[in-house]
Parts: structure tokens; sequence; C-alpha cells
């Protein structure tokens, strides 16, 4: 009885952990587009509404799938998703970016949201 209790709840979590890095579970609204641009502080990402600069913080996490990865790993032509903080400017202040598709690279620009 023990082994079938501990054994649903390590099934539980495990579920829970896989679930937290699909972008429909974050908070708020994904800002989402392809990378025109990048330096050691951010990057630029061309939206369908047009180009977004986004700042990237001590405390911003970089994900793609499951893994946490360096913000070093964001390059020219990637798709990301960025979870954060839009500011009057128009400017983002990134709390999270996830790579989008395989490998970080998929299909054209999508839309640009804001939380």
């Amino acid at each position: 009885m023990r082994r079938m209790i501990r054994t649903a709840i390590v099934v539980f979590l495990a579920c829970g952990l896989a679930a937290a890095h699909e972008k429909s579970l974050h908070k708020g609204r994904a800002a989402e587009g392809e990378v025109v641009s990048a330096s050691k502080d951010g990057f630029v990402m061309q939206t369908a509404k047009g180009k977004v600069r986004v700042t990237l913080s001590d405390s911003t996490t970089v994900e793609r799938g499951d893994e946490k990865i360096g913000r070093d790993a964001i390059h020219v032509g990637d798709d990301v998703s960025v979870f954060g903080t839009t500011l009057e400017t128009g400017e983002i202040v990134a709390r999270e970016v996830l790579f989008g598709g395989a490998g970080g690279r998929e299909g054209p620009a999508g839309s640009h949201g804001t939380e």
C-alpha cells in the first residue's frame, strides 16, 4: 500500500514539473517573435506588431523545453516567447524567455502580447 502511494506521489509530481514548461501555464500572455539582434543584456525581436526591445535581468530565466539554459544561447533567428513586464515605452523586461520548437527555431514570428 505504501509503495502504491509513493508511486502515485512521484507520478503526480513528475506531471506537474512537465506541465510547468507549457506556455499556456505561465503567468500572463507571452510576447512572441523572432530574435533580430542580441546582446548580453537583451535582444530585439520582430513581432506581428513590429520590433520590440527585450531586457534581460539577473533573475530572467531562459528555457528550451524543460531545460534551463544560459542567456548566451539566444541568437538571431530564434523564435521565442517572452513573459515579463511591458513598460510604457513598449520595452519588455523579461521574467522568462522560452524557445519555440525543437532547437529553438520554428516558423515565422508570432504576435506581441503583454501582461
